[in-house]
């Protein structure tokens, strides 16, 4: 992230900020409600006075999983296990600058799934697009594949920013957010049961983020920004609880295009290790649930003028260690625009 005192810099840094605290995305557990886009955050805050405008587009390609691929890692699972094609997630964000040094803003989104599927244990009822017969899995002799469509407006998140530190050496800032339980949670499969809390739009809990973040100049055009944070969760929805998660980005940039120019261009290079903690159930932890993932993100930003910008950037796994039967993630792409005014 480049650290600049152009308005076009807080844009990019605010709408990056905001695309890690509304956490909307998870490597296996596929709901908005279970975590959120690896995006470094920055230590820059808006300017006082400043309101920000961000729209961004994210999707999700997950591996491939066939209907009798499916069933197998159903039966492997042996108690809940769910796959999606892909997902979409559109957010909008506004962020004020209170001071010079402490920034506040809100973020909510809508989400949406291709092809969710989730196994139904038992001898069928029927419901399911697919039945698959096993031996000895303990659940009856066939795995039925329920539909859904769980799609729907996001939990709201509201976020603060404090800059405690500016100087030579760079800048610090500590983080903080709260998401309020106002996403959908209802959506049913097939069967007209309602799909895992994990894979709703909403949560239906309460959570919580804290977080350190640092940024500075390495020299004229090259940027390093870096930042953790963790997210305390609390039941939610059907006495579930989604895991905890922590985080740790780091991100460097390249000004090709002086940054007083418009427009101008400068890469973007980041490194994302995150790992979930376990879910919980009526108390008793998920056994398929959980684990560290480990991305590389090379992306691009644009300043096409003092207020505007744009920007883009594809995810790659480079490590997936996930607890238990769970999808893996192929890759992610991102893009989006930000507006200052």
């Amino acid at each position: 992230m480049r650290i600049a005192n152009l308005r076009v810099g807080y844009v990019f840094s605010l709408f990056m900020f905001f695309l890690v605290l509304l956490v909307k995305y998870v490597e296996a557990n596929h709901g908005p409600g279970t975590g959120g886009g690896a995006t470094t955050i920055p230590a820059i805050t808006l300017k006082s006075g400043t309101f920000s405008l961000g729209l961004r587009t994210e999707l999700t390609e997950f591996e491939s999983v066939s209907d009798s691929e499916f069933a197998d890692k159903a039966e492997k699972a042996g108690t809940h296990f769910d796959a999606v094609d892909r997902t979409f997630l559109h957010t909008v964000d506004i962020g004020y600058g209170v001071t010079d040094d402490f920034t506040i803003g809100m973020s909510i989104g809508w989400f949406e799934t291709n092809n969710f599927r989730e196994a139904g244990f038992g001898h069928g009822n029927g419901h399911g697009d697919f039945v698959a017969t096993h031996e000895g899995g303990g659940h009856g002799d066939e795995i039925e594949v329920l539909r859904a469509d769980p799609d729907g407006i996001t939990d709201l998140w509201l976020f603060s920013k404090y800059r405690f530190f500016r100087g030579p050496q760079g800048h610090y800032a500590v983080l903080g957010g709260v998401k309020f339980p106002t996403g959908v949670d209802d959506r049913k499969n097939s069967a007209g049961e309602k799909v895992e809390p994990v894979e709703q739009p909403g949560s239906g809990s309460y959570d919580f983020l804290t977080g350190l973040a640092y940024s500075r100049w390495l020299t004229e055009n090259w940027t390093l920004d870096t930042n953790i944070q963790y997210i305390l969760r609390t039941e939610g929805s059907r006495d579930f609880e989604i895991g905890d998660r922590m985080d740790w980005n780091l991100a460097t940039a390249y000004q090709v295009i002086p940054r007083n120019t418009y427009p101008n261009i400068a890469p973007v290079g980041e490194i994302n290790v995150r790992y979930l903690f376990r879910d919980e159930e009526d108390g008793k932890k998920e056994r398929n649930s959980g684990g560290t993932t480990v991305f590389l993100s090379p992306g691009v930003r644009i300043g096409i003028t003092p207020r505007c910008g744009i920007g883009a950037s594809i995810s790659f796994p480079v490590f997936q260690n996930l607890l238990g039967e769970q999808q893996e993630t192929d890759f992610k792409v991102a893009a989006g625009i930000g507006y200052s005014f």
